[in-house]
């Protein structure tokens, strides 16, 4: 069974379309990516386990559809605006909605900003994608 994604992400200074009782303003995700890494070695210490290093976390990568958040957002790219926060929160979907996660950064950038579009897929409307 599929299930669909939704998913909403608020970003200070930029409101987004949602219409989703409680993130009125937020914006909406189409899909998102993080990941962290974590180096291991086959070296044994003393406690007889495997050493680690240092965690690397990714990027966290959004995609979403374009709304009236694409002006600002390519801005805030194109500026090196720092944000203190942003958040993104995911439901399963149903009723009621559970929200299952809920994912906070500091500090951030956003590194990258790329739209799109395909006029071969049903949906031709353009995307963006967005790396924080």
């Amino acid at each position: 069974m599929k299930m669909s994604l939704e998913a909403y992400l608020q970003i200070e200074g930029i409101p987004g379309e949602t219409l989703s009782e409680g993130y009125e303003n937020w914006i909406e995700l189409q899909d998102f990516d993080l990941s962290a890494s974590q180096t291991a070695s086959a070296t044994s210490t003393s406690a007889g386990g495997a050493t680690s290093g240092r965690a690397y976390m990714s990027d966290m990568l959004v995609r979403k559809a374009v709304d009236n958040a694409t002006p600002k957002l390519h801005e805030a790219c194109c500026s090196g605006k720092h944000f203190k926060q942003v958040s993104v929160h995911l439901f399963r979907a149903g009723d009621p909605k559970v929200k299952y996660l809920e994912i906070k950064l500091e500090e951030v950038i956003i590194s990258s900003f790329s739209l799109t579009g395909n006029g071969d897929q049903d949906n031709s409307f353009p995307r963006e994608a967005l790396q924080k």
